[in-house]
């Protein structure tokens, strides 16, 4: 099971980013690189031209085990989503069914590089205030997703944008299983090796989900598929179990504390523009004008179309792991 994941959740260590660093078998970010390259010369460039994009590189150290043994990378199929992110922004600026979000936008931002690593770095370590960098940045991932048919690591909505893209959403199936909340990556390491075979079982069965629900979205997932999904999340959940009592021992002396709780996981169908249609509805909702920018010359329109048929993903859907933490957390003692 390959799965992709928002930066800001890696940055942040959000539920979703440690749910995919133990569930997924590999895991796919999005690295905001020098414009010049991300080779060796270009990053050290970058650091000495950016203090904001030290700090962010450094907010991923912690990480960089996962990196080493090719958990976490950021690429897929030689491919990143750079030049998704790319789509996305002038999509933004050319589409009029987004113009209403394009006062959001920044639209030098790939102009300087200072600005732009200034500008990603910063948002990110905020944990995404500036929607004019988050937004284009999280409907990118879900069309790199989409068209390398990965699924999409997910928050559980909250903020009224996410509220919106859930009703755009079709739910698909819903387990409940342990997973950390709060490790170091050895420990994480530790939880998939000791975990190897129901993982294994867990991975293959969700995926066997994703590529049903990418064949068709609009069809429920087959019955077999979902017995797969409840036996393999049993299996997961029974030997999670077992380890919770000598796994909080080993930890003690961890530089994270191990904090464990269950989870809900749900996968969910969605438009692959879901990211934008929501962030329109919640800048009509915030704005108080329901039907800003949806309407237009027939002239528009038919401009718009053809713009849409020239997206080879219009009308597709992504598939996601929907992440939500139950109940209070289970804390190693120290």
């Amino acid at each position: 099971m390959n799965v992709v994941l928002s930066p800001y959740h890696l940055t942040t260590k959000e539920p979703p980013a440690m749910a995919a660093l133990l569930l997924a078998e590999r895991v796919v970010t999005f690295i905001p690189a020098p414009l010049s390259g991300a080779d060796n010369e270009s990053l050290g460039r970058a650091v000495e031209l950016s203090p904001s994009y030290l700090r962010f590189m450094d907010s991923w150290r912690w990480s960089m085990p996962l990196w080493d043994s090719g958990i976490v990378c950021a690429a897929f199929r030689n491919a990143d989503a750079s030049g998704d992110i790319r789509h996305v922004c002038s999509a933004l600026s050319t589409d009029d069914r987004f113009s209403a979000l394009r006062a959001l936008m920044h639209e030098d931002l790939f102009d300087d590089e200072k600005r732009y690593l200034d500008a990603v770095s910063h948002d990110l370590l905020k944990g995404g205030p500036d929607p004019g960098v988050s937004l284009p940045v999280s409907a990118a991932l879900d069309r790199f997703a989409c068209r390398n048919s990965l699924v999409v690591m997910r928050a559980h909505p909250t903020s009224v944008a996410q509220r919106a893209e859930e009703k755009l959403s079709k739910r698909l199936f819903t387990i409940a299983i342990p997973a950390v909340v709060q490790a170091d990556a050895a420990r994480l390491a530790i939880y998939r090796k000791e975990l190897h075979e129901p993982l294994a079982d867990l991975r293959a069965a969700i995926s066997d989900a994703a590529r049903e629900s990418y064949r068709d979205a609009q069809e429920p997932l087959d019955r077999e598929v979902l017995a797969e999904i409840d036996h393999a999340a049993r299996s997961y959940a029974m030997e999670f179990d077992s380890l919770r009592e000598d796994m909080a021992l080993d930890a003690r002396d961890d530089e994270v504390r191990l904090i464990d709780a269950t989870f809900t996981i749900s996968m969910t169908a969605a438009p692959v523009d879901a990211v934008l249609r929501s962030g329109l509805t919640a800048m009509r909702t915030l704005t108080g004008n329901p039907r800003k920018a949806m309407g237009g010359t027939a002239k528009k329109e038919a401009a718009v179309v053809a713009l849409a048929r020239r997206d080879a993903l219009e009308g597709r859907s992504v598939i996601a792991l929907v992440v939500k933490p139950l109940g209070r957390p289970n804390a190693a003692k120290r």
